[in-house]
C-alpha cells in the first residue's frame, strides 16, 4: 500500500520547490539581461535568505501544528480519562449508600434537632441530637446536613464546620460522599454501637436563614423515609425540632403545611431569643414542611 503524505512532507516540499524556482527564475533572468555580476551576487544571497527565512516560518508552523495536534489527542485522552473516572466515583458512592441503607433497619432512633436562625448569615447553626438504640449493631451510616438549596454553590463540608460528638464510648469519622447543593456525608462509628449511644452532629450553613432575614418568611424541608426490621416506615421513635429566633417585638410563627406534630406557644428563652418546639410523638416516614414566619428588622 503506498503511503500517505504527511502534512510535514508536504510542506517541505512545498518550500522546496518554491526556493527552487526562485533560483532558477533568477537565474534565467540574469543571464538574459545581463545583470552586472555583483548585483547578481547580491541578488542571490537576498533570494536565498528570503528562502532560508520562508523555510524556517514553515517548519515553525509545522511544529505548531504537529503540538495542537498533539494537545488535542492529550486532551481527549484526558476527558476520556476523567469521564472513566467520575463513573467510577459515582459507582462508589452509589455502592456506599447502599450499603448504609441495608444498616437503616437495624436501629431505632430518637431526633431532637435545634436550628438557630442568627440575627446576620454567619450565626446560623444547626444541632442534632440523636440516641440510637441499634438491633443489633450499627457501624456506620449517611446523612444530609441542612444547607442553602437556593443557589447552585457547592457546598463542602469543611465550609459548614462540621463536629461530631459522642461523649460515651467512642469517635465518629465524617467523610464527604458527595459535595453539591445537597450535601451527603459519611459517618463512621468506632467502635460499632451495640447498646443505646448519644451523639450528635453540628454545622453552621451559612446563610441558611438569609431569605427569612430578608423577607420575613422562609420553609424547612425534611425527609423520614428510613425503613425499618419491623416493616415501620421510620427508624424514628420521637422526632423534635426547636426552632431559637432573634429577639424582636413581636412573637415569630411557625406552622407544619400538613399539620403533622403539635407545636408549643413560643416562649423566650435567658438570652431573649424566641423559641418554638415541635414534636412528633409518633413519627411514620412523613415529609415535613414547616412554614417559618418573623417580622423583618427584628425590634
Amino acid at each position: 500500500m503506498p503511503e500517505t503524505p504527511t502534512i510535514s512532507h508536504t510542506l517541505f516540499r512545498g518550500t522546496l520547490n518554491v526556493s527552487v524556482v526562485l533560483i532558477g527564475l533568477t537565474s534565467g533572468i540574469a543571464q538574459l539581461t545581463g545583470i552586472p555580476l555583483r548585483f547578481a551576487q547580491w541578488a542571490f544571497t537576498a533570494i536565498f535568505l528570503a528562502c532560508l527565512l520562508y523555510f524556517v516560518v514553515r517548519l515553525w508552523q509545522l511544529a505548531f501544528v504537529v503540538k495542537i495536534r498533539e494537545l488535542r489527542t492529550d486532551l481527549q485522552d484526558a476527558s476520556r480519562l476523567l469521564t472513566l473516572q467520575q463513573a467510577g466515583h459515582q459507582h462508589y458512592l452509589d455502592a456506599i449508600q447502599r450499603i448504609s441503607d441495608r444498616e437503616k433497619p437495624l436501629f431505632q432512633e430518637t431526633l431532637e434537632v435545634l436550628v438557630t436562625i442568627g440575627a446576620d448569615d454567619d450565626s446560623d447553626r444547626i444541632v442534632e441530637k440523636r440516641i440510637t438504640t441499634p438491633e443489633p449493631l450499627v457501624t456506620h451510616r449517611t446523612m444530609r446536613p441542612i444547607v442553602p438549596t437556593d443557589t447552585d454553590r457547592i457546598t463542602r463540608l469543611d465550609e459548614i464546620s462540621f463536629k461530631t460528638l459522642r461523649p460515651v464510648g467512642g469517635t465518629i469519622t465524617p467523610l464527604p460522599l458527595e459535595q453539591s447543593r445537597l450535601l451527603r456525608v459519611w459517618l463512621i462509628f468506632d467502635p460499632a454501637m451495640t447498646t443505646p449511644t448519644e451523639w450528635q452532629v453540628e454545622y453552621r450553613p451559612r446563610g441558611l436563614w438569609g431569605p427569612l432575614r430578608e423577607r420575613g418568611w422562609d420553609q424547612l424541608v425534611w425527609e423520614d423515609r428510613l425503613p425499618t426490621a419491623s416493616g415501620t416506615p421510620s427508624a424514628f421513635t420521637r422526632f423534635q425540632v426547636t426552632f431559637s429566633f432573634p429577639d424582636s417585638d413581636q412573637p415569630p410563627s411557625v406552622k407544619e403545611r400538613q399539620g403533622y406534630g403539635r407545636f408549643a406557644e413560643p416562649e423566650r428563652d435567658p438570652r431573649g431569643r424566641w423559641e418554638v418546639v415541635w414534636r412528633d410523638e409518633k413519627p411514620a416516614g412523613r415529609r415535613y414542611v414547616w412554614d417559618l414566619t418573623q417580622a423583618v428588622g427584628g425590634r
